[in-house]
């Protein structure tokens, strides 16, 4: 499975477009677990000028690459997931019901 390692190589994105239910089995398939991010690692979540390029986005409201992860500052509210835009940092908080239509790449971190 294709991935993009971080450039501190503690975060991988698994460049396969899933919806978030598959997010945490394509993680360990790749032998990662789904990345937990907190304010403190947030900074860590940076990839190589032109890591994208030429990868094909998935079908998601934003554009450019996004990525499913897994929890926030160690949770995730109720009805919610959880994905971040790779070149920005910003991350989205979206309703799990409205959230299942779309497909993004998976933010995985070494075990």
């Amino acid at each position: 499975m294709p991935t993009i390692p971080s450039k501190n190589g503690h975060f991988f994105v698994i460049t396969d477009c899933v919806p978030q239910v598959q997010a945490a089995a394509i993680a360990a398939a790749g032998g990662r677990t789904l990345a937990g991010l907190t304010s403190a690692n947030l900074a860590e979540v940076t990839f190589p000028e032109h890591a994208f390029t030429g990868v094909q986005a998935c079908d998601t409201p934003q554009s450019g690459p996004t990525a499913w992860f897994g929890t926030f500052n160690g949770g995730v509210p109720e009805g919610s997931v959880y994905a971040i835009d790779l070149t920005t940092g910003q991350v989205f908080n979206h309703n799990s019901n409205r959230a299942a239509a779309w497909t993004r790449f998976v933010l995985a971190e070494s075990r």
